[in-house]
């Protein structure tokens, strides 16, 4: 083998090459940024700003908040609530924007192309399903905690049913509304579709979820729930029944059904999370005003960045790589800073309201972002690579991880002070 006496040279061109490659990728991402400017800083900014409305979401349950706080499955209930909202409209949101993008579904609500009432159906019927679900289990740890009680089987079924039934029946059509309407105006449906609709959500959610837990207890308020429930998981069987046997709606459920199922065990365990810093919630109750508004802000952080992916891969505008390339950083870094900003608004909400810890609520942003991130791509990477519908897998395995993890940092945080 041939020794190198003086190696100085080498390490030299070494030296220069790394520099070399540092200017090329400077000069790359000076000229991406003067393309781009700061698009996606002033998108994510207008979009982030409906994550607010989960202020509104929060305040709902803090004037409430004895009520929430009275039994163990009201507190576990309420993550679940939350993240069947995130999943379920999230990947109508996806689904409606790709489809927008593809030109599958026309921009209106009248005269709409097939595939838009069957992904419409689909949707209800997946709802449906899952809540029923998410009440069963959440009696099941119910009856590990507390012990059994046959009655109670029912009033946590009718709360489960009761408050996705009525949510969403409102929150779909304005989802299409808003996302005809962006649509139409060469606004990007990808970014600014789901975090505005997840904070519209998160606020029926809240509040239709307070309102059963008030009324369910009741007889008549009991009798007047069921037949709001019977009714409407009447019209979703019969939608089932007209478009159940499409190719298109059996794919999708088969599809979404299986990541929607393992997003409700998770949060599950944001519920069991939450549920055991009960004491801490009523001595730092202005946690639960900016609870909504932290995981909305986390969540919407991931879903865009997952939107505007899944869109890309899709349309084969990126190859599905893990690294970021230098657009993906640099629109990264827009949409993360201006998700800081709002964390700093709630830290100073959260301590005008008492809580002196505010560096905690700062915290849970800086240290789940780089996760959600990587959750992002890896998910995206993995489900195109084996030919799945992106859209079916990505958005609800990422807001589910976002709505745990935020959960989770949030509990931990909370335990240690």
């Amino acid at each position: 083998m041939k020794i190198l006496k003086n190696p100085q040279p080498l390490k030299l061109r070494a030296h220069l090459y790394g520099e070399l490659r540092l200017w090329r990728m400077l000069e790359n991402l000076r000229y991406i940024a003067k393309e781009e400017g700061l698009r996606r800083f002033k998108e994510s900014l207008i979009a982030y700003s409906a994550d607010l409305g989960g202020l509104i979401a929060g305040l709902i349950v803090f004037l409430r908040l004895e009520v929430f706080l009275s039994e163990p499955w009201i507190v576990m209930l309420y993550p679940i609530m939350i993240t069947l909202r995130g999943n379920i409209g999230g990947i109508f949101s996806a689904k409606l924007s790709t489809s927008l993008n593809l030109g599958y579904i026309r921009p209106s609500l009248r005269r709409n192309t097939p595939l838009f009432m069957i992904l419409f159906s689909a949707i209800n019927f997946i709802s449906l399903l899952l809540s029923f679900f998410s009440g069963l289990i959440v009696f099941l740890a119910q009856i590990v905690i507390v012990g059994f009680k046959p009655w109670l089987l029912g009033i946590v079924l009718l709360t489960s049913l009761s408050t996705q039934v009525i949510s969403m029946s409102i929150a779909i059509p304005v989802t299409c509304a808003l996302g005809f309407i962006s649509f139409k105006r060469k606004i990007d449906p990808d970014v600014i579709l789901y975090p505005i609709m997840s904070t519209v959500t998160d606020i029926l959610v809240s509040l239709t979820y307070t309102v059963v837990i008030i009324v369910v207890k009741t007889l008549i308020g009991f009798i007047a729930i069921f037949s709001i429930c019977i009714v409407s998981s009447s019209a979703i069987l019969l939608l089932m029944k007209k478009y159940g046997r499409e190719v298109e709606f059996v794919t999708s459920v088969k599809q979404i059904l299986a990541p929607l199922l393992l997003s409700l065990l998770i949060g599950w365990f944001s519920g069991l999370a939450l549920s055991n810093v009960k004491s801490k919630l009523e001595e730092y109750p202005s946690i639960m005003i900016v609870y909504p508004a932290i995981i909305d802000t986390i969540g919407n952080f991931g879903a865009s960045i997952g939107s505007i992916l899944t869109a890309r891969l899709a349309e084969g505008l990126v190859s599905p790589k893990l690294s970021l390339s230098l657009l993906e950083l640099y629109e990264t870094i827009q949409m993360w800073l201006s998700a800081l900003l709002y964390f700093i608004v709630y830290a100073y909400i959260a301590f005008l309201n008492g809580f002196q810890n505010v560096g905690v609520i700062i915290i849970c942003f800086i240290a789940s972002s780089p996760l959600i991130l990587f959750t992002c791509k890896l998910s995206a990477i993995g489900v195109f690579e084996r030919n799945l519908d992106l859209d079916n897998f990505v958005i609800p395995l990422e807001t589910t991880f976002s709505d745990f993890l935020g959960t989770l940092l949030l509990s931990l945080f909370l335990g240690i002070i």
